[in-house]
């Protein structure tokens, strides 16, 4: 289900602002006992959300409970070092309630690989392509990737190696969504399977994260 039809907080706002004369037709319901016929005549295997905040999947899961019915399996949403805002609400949900993240633009639209730093505009890179994706280009976000890059010359990684790492290290993550265009991008993103962050190396992220806690929402 790729994002809600409700007025929510997704693609880069980070407040929620309620708006009381919202049209909006609640078939949570409705939606769930869909994907429960679905599942009961084979034609998928299980469904998840995208998009969805704390409360939108615990209504997911609770319609669920009551019919009896299949529940939602994963949440598809964004999370990277520029984006670790899926830690506040919906991180204690996926635990508590089994509901994975499959966390999209881990890379931050390739600003977590260091190619854009010094305002480098690398043919057929996708912010050098479509400008206005510049969720994770602003200044903020820009600033706190370069102290990543100094840190991962201090511990001898990549930027991506950092960056892709860290999202595997986390409990309430199934799977990281990664993009690639070259055969290099590709080897790099699943080699990362094999990096293991210290305990060290995670407080020092976590005091870079500090600085700026929610660059790109």
């Amino acid at each position: 289900m790729h994002w809600p039809d409700r007025n929510v907080n997704f693609f880069g706002q980070l407040n929620y602002k309620h708006n009381s004369q919202e049209q909006w037709n609640d078939i949570i319901a409705e939606i769930v006992e869909a994907m429960n016929q679905l599942i009961q005549q084979g034609k998928i295997r299980h469904y998840g959300l995208s998009n969805e905040t704390p409360w939108g999947t615990m209504r997911h899961l609770n319609e669920a409970d009551k019919a009896g019915s299949s529940r939602c399996k994963t949440t598809q949403n964004p999370y990277s070092l520029l984006n670790r805002s899926y830690e506040v609400g919906m991180a204690e949900v996926s635990m508590r309630e089994n509901v994975g993240l499959l966390a999209y633009s881990p890379l931050g639209f390739g600003v977590l690989t260091g190619k854009y730093f010094n305002n480098q505009k690398p043919k057929d890179a996708r912010i050098t392509l479509y400008p206005n994706y510049n969720r994770y280009s602003n200044q903020q976000a820009i600033f706190l990737a370069e102290q990543y890059n100094v840190l991962v010359k201090k511990h001898g990684l990549t930027l991506t190696e950092l960056s892709l790492a860290f999202i595997a290290h986390q409990p309430f993550v199934t799977s990281t969504i990664i993009g690639a265009t070259k055969m290099e991008q590709l080897k790099e993103n699943i080699a990362t399977i094999n990096v293991n962050l210290s305990q060290e190396l995670l407080q020092e992220i976590d005091q870079i994260h500090k600085l700026q806690p929610f660059p790109a929402p």
